[in-house]
């Protein structure tokens, strides 16, 4: 779930900078955790 609101962040980030994001988020941090899910899960 949290991987969601990650990508959510980051389109925010990408197309309505003005109003920002609740943390930092970047396409880097969304592969790791995507990783992490991965190896979580393996």
């Amino acid at each position: 779930m949290e991987l969601r609101w990650m990508t959510e962040e980051l389109r925010v980030s990408l197309f309505a900078q003005r109003l920002g994001t609740a943390y930092p988020v970047s396409e880097k941090r969304i592969y790791a955790a995507m990783d992490a899910v991965e190896d979580a899960t393996a």
